[in-house]
């Protein structure tokens, strides 16, 4: 009886930490995030009491410029108008891409045949592809969706191009030899081998279309996140300027950690964790 006291507490004393580890563990991640957007934050108000406002206006300042915007409808229409650019843009660029880089992995012609097409595409910088474009069709949405397509297109290739040539034929042999049908083998065997290129030229080709959407915007479109700012660096209005640009970097953070992440974390959740 007399032994038993100590027990229960040192249980209690062990489980304490135990779960205080585990609730640090869960939310380390966000503590280490929200720490280094703090101190951006901070940083950019220090520049911001430095600098003149008509050079780097404070967060305060662009924020209100920015629920300005909002109010006037001004922000979702561009958003919506910048926002069909770059969807079409991406389908275009994944469509060609996954079907350009399957080919390429799977046939040694087809390999050799398009290569250098698409060291090309690589090396041509995307403004470049975009003033052809527009040269050739006008500015209109037709060639500026062409143009955003088309600079990302070779990236998301490269991507699926190697993730289909590092399959591992000795499993597909596996596979045939326990009876295992063909769409099972591709599930179960093609597509986890894949998936991780498949998600990395997604998310590297969005990075090439946000920039090169700006850009087209900028020099041929009246509408849009990048036909504003042009507009208000032209009337030389720094906090319309950062606005736009915090809104353009908030979408890129929803879609990163809204769409990104959650994806990956489902479809990589068999993953052990990397350990040296």
């Amino acid at each position: 009886m007399g032994g038993a006291g100590p027990t229960t507490e040192t249980k209690q004393d062990r489980g304490a930490p135990a779960l205080g580890w585990r609730l640090a563990s869960k939310y380390h991640p966000v503590l280490i995030k929200s720490c280094g957007l703090l101190t951006l934050l901070f940083m950019w108000w220090i520049g911001s009491v430095i600098l003149p406002p008509t050079v780097l206006p404070g967060p305060g300042v662009v924020a209100s410029e920015l629920f300005k915007n909002y109010q006037e409808g001004v922000l979702l229409s561009n958003f919506m108008s910048t926002m069909t650019r770059i969807v079409l843009g991406f389908i275009l660029a994944m469509v060609a891409g996954i079907a350009l880089g399957t080919m390429m992995g799977l046939s040694r012609v087809a390999e050799e045949f398009f290569d250098l097409w698409i060291m090309v595409g690589i090396t041509i910088p995307s403004l470049a592809v975009l003033l052809i474009l527009y040269i050739l069709f006008g500015l209109n949405e037709f060639a500026t969706i062409l143009a955003i397509g088309l600079s990302a297109f070779p990236a998301v290739a490269i991507n699926v191009w190697q993730g289909v040539k590092g399959v591992d034929n000795k499993l597909l042999a596996m596979g045939r030899v326990y009876g295992v049908g063909r769409s099972q083998r591709f599930t179960q065997i093609v597509f986890p081998q894949i998936a991780p290129y498949l998600v990395a030229s997604s998310r590297f080709g969005l990075g090439i279309i946000w920039k090169i959407t700006v850009v087209a915007e900028l020099i041929g479109r009246d509408s849009g996140i990048g036909f504003q700012l042009h507009y208000w660096f032209q009337l030389f209005n720094m906090p319309q300027v950062f606005a736009w640009t915090l809104f353009f970097t908030l979408i890129m953070l929803v879609i990163e950690l809204g769409v990104f992440k959650p994806v990956e974390r489902r479809l990589f959740r068999w993953r052990p964790a990397t350990k040296f």
